[in-house]
């Protein structure tokens, strides 16, 4: 039986991340990918550099550089759900107005 959680997530050259520490979060962009996206380079807010692994669990991709958030990515695949009676409703409410 497999245990290991596998995160699916991977991060490029420009995504904005946050870093959790014992004493709050830092927030920092990713400058240079290592080792074939196994370790990032992160520039945090206050100048500082520091190589990460990808998969530490500390870290949490906040935006990507084309500006889609982690939570736009894991939807990204699903449709939004319409309501069957509110379309009726509002197709009336067109009708009465016109």
């Amino acid at each position: 039986m497999n245990t290991q959680k596998t995160d699916g997530t991977t991060f490029g050259i420009g995504d904005e991340i946050s870093y959790a520490v014992g004493k709050g979060m830092n927030y920092g962009e990713v400058v240079r990918l290592l080792e074939g996206g196994e370790a990032v380079e992160i520039k945090f807010e206050d100048g500082r550099k520091e190589v990460k692994r990808s998969r530490d669990r500390s870290l949490r991709l906040l935006k990507r550089a084309s500006g889609q958030s982690e939570v736009d990515e894991r939807h990204a695949d699903r449709s939004a759900s319409r309501d069957r009676e509110i379309d009726e409703v509002r197709r009336s409410d067109i009708r009465r107005r016109s």
